[in-house]
């Protein structure tokens, strides 16, 4: 997208959403028009820019993917709202009982306070994090967030949020301030009575659902919980407090670091890892136990899993030596140990960098079963192995000269095949209604492009799909494509639901894990034609889905 391209696609957009996100009359709005009613209409719209320097403040955690700041808002947000809601209520209360008959002069003779009012503002709309997900939702409405839009562009739809917002309360002050002659003594003791009942109403509900919300947190199951790391959040789990999580040993023995477990079920550990001391012709040091200086070339990293009973470890090195014909070179090595039967190599030539670049990684155990998938640009099969044991513990190792650094980790555990719903549809039978469906939605789709950020999401595979018209909305459901634990899925498996919004052709998306787990954010999806764009703004990506049209 060209310079002015950018710019003249942001200008609209972010005047749209700055008007849309002030436009709610809730607390803020209720306090904007008493401002302007009371004290003039200077005192309004320094309220309605706090309440926009607030929104803007939002508008760029959102954009820009602090992570750090979504997870804090999302594991304390009762408890903001309690706050918030107690300083609504008590400036409703300070309200209510206010005499307007100290206060009701021309607003010319009023000395207004533009840093006190901006302040109220601010502090009035900031207590409500909630409106983080109002954000998320337009942004996916009006899709602001393009991998194609450069950082200046993004620079310009902030300020013209801003400058949307501005609009609105100077248009809202605007017509208050026309209408505030036919407002009497007795109106505005009446209006400020009404105003204050509402802003403490705001308040009681907002204190109710917070409880109700802290209520219901209290009696989830522990077990039914995701972690999810990488470098912006950092890796404190797998021990220490480093951003990033690199692993060496430059010492006899093998230095290891682990995430504890809680003997789950069943689990999967998806991670990205590099190695750092796998390039050609290159030994890397370590001390042998005489403390002799050795070198060593390819020094393997481990994956380990362990209970107090053994461990279990999967070696992982480069082989490049030419000089033994036995050996199919170059490949990767996967050795196993701890695990009775399982002492032969895997050698896999394809589909891995075996030269210091990043691989990714899926380890699934279920049901007594581990398995490996790992690639660098999707996941391949690796290996399976057969362990009847629970693990307390997951972690990383790295054997004398290794070094690795971690990233991307995430742990999805304690969530039971059966999460996953199986339609029981024959959906051999109903395809070819499918594809004849009046319904813009309904239908068959696969996957026409996608846009990731692989810092934070990876999808599953190349999926095709079916959506069918349900009571609540549309469900999605699986068909085939999954590369990514390909053995979970099973052709009529629930893989989303769509719902409704009050936008036309904008829906909310339930999206689940092959674990049956929902895929963390407020994900949003636009029809348009034939195409539907589905965003995941938590993790700045885009997948677009094509309708399959009957073949002539």
């Amino acid at each position: 997208m060209g310079f002015l391209e950018g710019i003249l696609y942001m200008i609209w957009r972010g005047i749209a959403i700055g008007i849309i996100i002030s436009a709610p009359m809730g607390p803020v709005g209720i306090l904007c028009i008493q401002r302007t009613l009371d004290k003039g209409r200077k005192a309004g719209f320094y309220t309605g820019v706090g309440a926009a320097i607030s929104d803007l403040i939002y508008c760029l955690l959102t954009g820009f993917g602090l992570s750090f700041i979504e997870e804090f808002l999302e594991k304390n947000q009762n408890v903001i709202q309690i706050f918030g809601s107690v300083v609504l209520i008590g400036f409703g209360i300070y309200l209510f009982k206010s005499n307007p008959s100290k206060k009701l002069k021309k607003p010319s003779e009023n000395r207004v306070s533009a840093r006190l009012n901006i302040l109220n503002g601010f502090l009035f709309t900031v207590s409500n994090p909630l409106i983080i997900f109002l954000i998320i939702g337009l942004f996916a409405r009006f899709n602001f967030l393009l991998p194609e839009i450069r950082f200046y562009h993004y620079i310009t739809g902030f300020i013209f949020i801003f400058g949307g917002a501005l609009l609105w309360w100077y248009l809202v002050t605007l017509f208050v301030d026309k209408v505030r002659a036919h407002f009497n003594l007795r109106s505005m003791w009446l209006i400020n009575k009404i105003i204050g009942s509402a802003i403490m109403a705001f308040g009681v509900f907002g204190i109710i659902t917070a409880v109700i919300g802290i209520a219901d947190a209290s009696v989830r199951e522990p077990e039914l919980r995701s972690l999810y790391l990488n470098k912006e959040r950092g890796f404190a789990p797998l021990g220490g407090n480093d951003s990033v999580c690199i692993i060496s040993s430059e010492g006899p023995v093998d230095s290891a670091r682990y995430l504890a477990l809680g003997n789950p079920d069943e689990f999967t550990l998806a991670f990205r890892c590099e190695n750092l001391h796998s390039s050609v012709g290159k030994r890397y040091r370590y001390l042998a136990p005489e403390g002799a200086e050795r070198r060593k070339a390819f020094p393997a990293w481990q994956i380990l899993l362990k209970n107090n009973r053994k461990t279990v470890a999967i070696s992982i090195n480069t082989i490049d030596n030419h000089t033994d014909e036995t050996l199919s070179v170059p490949a990767i090595c996967f050795n196993v140990s701890g695990v009775p039967g399982s002492s032969e190599k895997t050698l896999l030539k394809s589909g891995f960098d075996l030269y210091g670049g990043e691989n990714s990684f899926s380890l699934r155990y279920s049901e007594g079963e581990i398995y490996l998938r790992g690639g660098n640009r999707e996941y391949n099969p690796v290996l399976q192995l057969h362990v009847p044991e629970r693990f307390d513990s997951i972690g990383f190792g790295a054997t004398p000269g290794a070094m690795i650094r971690i990233d991307d980790l995430s742990l999805e555990y304690g969530l039971p095949k059966a999460s996953v719903e199986d339609t029981g549809l024959d959906l051999d039978s109903i395809e070819n209604k499918l594809l004849n469906s009046a319904d813009p939605i309904e239908g068959v789709w696969e996957e026409f492009d996608r846009s990731l950020d692989e810092s934070k999401l990876r999808m599953g595979g190349r999926y095709r799909l079916a959506i069918i018209k349900a009571p609540e909305g549309y469900s999605i459901v699986y068909l085939s494509g999954a590369v990514k634990n390909p053995t979970l899925w099973k052709r009529g498996m629930v893989k989303g639901t769509l719902l409704k919004t009050s936008f036309p052709d904008v829906y909310d998306i339930e999206w689940r894990s092959a674990g049956g787990g929902k895929v963390d954010g407020e994900i949003k999806a636009q029809r348009e034609g034939s195409v539907i764009a589905i965003q995941f703004p938590y993790h700045n990506s885009t997948l677009r889905l094509r309708k399959v049209e009957k073949a002539d």
